[in-house]
């Protein structure tokens, strides 16, 4: 008995607005940004950082065993934006896989997004100004580098671990209405 009165809800509202492709790539991408913002802190919290030895001359000397722990940041870097951008991929296919193109421009844009999120959050949270504190040190003092990520190219290890499941769900998950009857094969005499 609505004679002739348009019922909207909030829900509907909801569904059809994302049912629109935009729309769906903006939280998409925005929700992969919170989640490069959580990789920012925790390589932050948990990147290896060498640290210098303060002499009685006043001089700074790192072992070789800190020399070698330099790349530490940048290996934990990659380790946790590869995890980001696989699952960023996975998430782009479910959200986008039947927007066409989008899922594959959305997955690394996505992933791109949240990488350089988790690089500069990262060293928001996790520089305390190592030359101040090195100026600052005495005779007998550690002092911890400041997070830094030294290989740029790391940041390109989200978008590629981003687009490899895309790629492999488009190659092997089955197309919509492309489901297949399974024929029983008739017996031979």
């Amino acid at each position: 008995m609505s004679d002739g009165l348009l019922v909207v809800t909030r829900r509907s509202q909801l569904a059809e607005l994302w049912d629109n492709s935009w729309w769906r790539l903006i939280v998409f991408v925005a929700a992969s940004v919170l989640v490069g913002a959580l990789g920012g802190l925790l390589w932050a919290a948990t990147a290896p950082r060498p640290t210098y030895q303060i002499q009685e001359d006043l001089t700074a000397l790192i072992s070789e065993r800190g020399q070698a722990a330099m790349i530490g940041a940048d290996a934990s870097f990659v380790l946790i934006t590869g995890i980001i951008g696989a699952a960023v991929g996975l998430v782009g296919w479910f959200v986008l896989y039947r927007r066409g193109w989008l899922v594959i421009v959305g997955s690394v844009l996505a992933a791109v997004a949240a990488a350089l999120m988790t690089w500069r959050l990262g060293l928001v949270v996790g520089t305390t100004g190592f030359a101040q504190r090195l100026a600052s040190a005495s005779a007998g003092d550690v002092v911890a580098v400041d997070l830094q990520l030294r290989s740029l190219a790391a940041l390109m290890v989200a978008p590629f671990t981003a687009i490899t499941p895309v790629m492999l769900l488009a190659a092997f998950w089955p197309e919509p209405g492309d489901e297949q009857e399974s024929e029983e094969p008739e017996p031979t005499q």
